[in-house]
């Protein structure tokens, strides 16, 4: 059983992030971030995959703890990586299509930042960088991935925790970074600092 010292809330409208902390059974709410993200890339070019990453993560989280600054306070940012560029979410089914054309039979990227926030400070941050390796698959393959899944306005425009994972050969490094939060370094962080504790 777990005993949980804190309030804990996620900033994200993410439904998949959402369900990843249901699984552990941390009592947590949820709320979507009053931070302009795409205005926040137009302003940050410049900065590289993992630097914005950290930047959007933290901008999320920050804008939450100001209403609840006795809470902590996940922020998480996913960007995809393709050819050393980042490639934004697809807004429609024909975006989703080129996207999943152009990395057919390619090594990408997901870059994942998780931060927490408490007081208005950021009192934690992890990037992560994870490979993936895409199958060579047809047209006819992302079409029909495609209707499936409808992924578009996902990093990469494919759901890895659907039926996104037929699409792959190989992927390196942490699976939840994958979806979008890296559960186990926030686990750790959570039990090292006892904001939350196995109870019996």
């Amino acid at each position: 059983m777990l005993k949980q010292n804190i309030k804990i809330i996620l900033a994200s409208n993410s439904l998949v992030r959402r369900k990843i902390l249901q699984e552990t059974n941390i009592d947590f709410e949820a709320f979507s971030p009053d931070f302009d993200e795409e205005n926040a890339k137009k302003e940050n070019e410049n900065l590289s995959i993992k630097d914005l990453a950290i930047f959007l993560a933290k901008g999320k989280a920050l804008s939450i703890s100001k209403k609840f600054p006795d809470a902590l306070i996940i922020g998480s940012d996913q960007i995809c990586e393709v050819d050393g560029k980042k490639i934004d979410k697809s807004n429609n089914q024909e975006e989703a299509f080129l996207q999943l054309k152009l990395m057919s039979g390619k090594k990408h990227f997901q870059n994942n930042a998780v931060v927490i926030a408490k007081n208005g400070k950021i009192i934690f941050t992890k990037f992560t960088k994870v490979e993936l390796l895409m199958r060579k698959i047809s047209d006819q393959e992302i079409s029909s991935y495609i209707n499936a899944d409808k992924p578009w306005g996902s990093a990469g425009s494919y759901k890895y925790e659907s039926f996104g994972k037929i699409l792959f050969a190989k992927i390196k490094g942490d699976y939840y970074s994958i979806l979008g939060l890296n559960l186990q370094e926030i686990l750790n962080f959570l039990c090292k600092k006892k904001y939350i504790e196995i109870w019996n």
